[in-house]
């Protein structure tokens, strides 16, 4: 079964989404994980992040299924999506 938005959504706890929103303000477009449009525009730098384990930030890191759950929801709304980690 296909990974879905709101999977993914749940992902993100509100202590991310308020995180994010201060450190993008002064970003070309400032990233809301709770918007699909915003987690979908700067998806590379997010997959990127939690396959690392940089983020997030003072949680526990996502877990390997989490972050496959991602990639299989990026790459299921970008076909052709190549992570960079």
């Amino acid at each position: 079964m296909a990974v879905t938005w709101d999977t993914i959504k749940a992902y993100f706890t509100d202590m991310d989404v308020d995180h994010m929103k201060h450190v993008s303000a002064n970003w070309p477009k400032v990233l809301d994980l709770h918007d699909e449009a915003s987690v979908l525009y700067y998806a590379t730098q997010v997959h990127a992040s939690v396959a690392s384990g940089r983020m997030p930030i003072g949680e526990p890191r996502w877990t390997p299924k989490m972050v496959a759950d991602f990639l299989d929801w990026w790459q299921s709304q970008a076909p052709g999506t190549k992570p960079i980690v």
